[in-house]
Parts: C-alpha cells; structure tokens; sequence
C-alpha cells in the first residue's frame, strides 16, 4: 500500500481514468483500486493494453492515476492481478493478440 501512495504523489501519473475498458484486472489495496491491463474499446487498433490505472479514495473528490507501462510483453487480457506478501502478481491471461495464451506469471513493477 505504501507503494501506492508513493506512486500517486510523485505525479508521474496523468490524473485520466480508463474509458471503454474490458477484461481487465482489479485488485483492491487498502485505499486503492488497482486496474492492469485488458482490451480497449476506443482505439482504433492495439486494442491489448498493458496501462495501469490507480483509483484513489483517500482524496476527495477520489481521482483516478493512468500509468502507461514502457513493457510491451505484459500486454494482457482475461488475466489476473492478486496481492500477496505486499506485491503484485500478473497472473496469466492472453497476449498482445487476444488469442495466444500467457502462462506468464510476474511481478509487476510499482515503481515506475
């Protein structure tokens, strides 16, 4: 969670939420929502993304933090993300093709 709060306060962040988003990832981290990956549904091609998005209750009104990924590997959909010992895991999924499963499991990197 400290993590995550350092990564919203560093304003690398643009303050931009997900539009037309589908098949992706949330995990809920204490105060934050955090949403990997999926397929979008209002570009025009590369429909597979890698963004990470960051929702953020502690502030008021709550904002949303996009963070696109530099990694073109971690291109998902229909995976999963889960919290364990204070990190978070890519879990599967299919590839930046939609088609190719992924039997890809990693960390992904708050630390952008």
């Amino acid at each position: 969670m400290e993590q995550l709060a350092r990564l919203v306060s560093t304003g690398q962040g643009s303050r931009q939420g997900p539009r037309g988003l589908r098949h992706h990832s949330c995990s809920v981290v204490g105060p934050f929502a955090v949403l990997f990956g999926g397929e979008t549904l209002t570009r025009a091609r590369d429909t597979i993304c890698n963004d990470l998005y960051i929702y953020d209750t502690r502030r008021s009104p709550p904002s949303w933090f996009h963070f696109p990924c530099a990694d073109q590997g971690l291109k998902r959909v229909g995976h999963r993300t889960c919290l364990w010992n204070d990190q978070l895991y890519l879990v599967g999924g299919f590839g930046e093709d939609g088609r190719t499963p992924s039997a890809q499991v990693c960390i992904l990197d708050l630390f952008i």
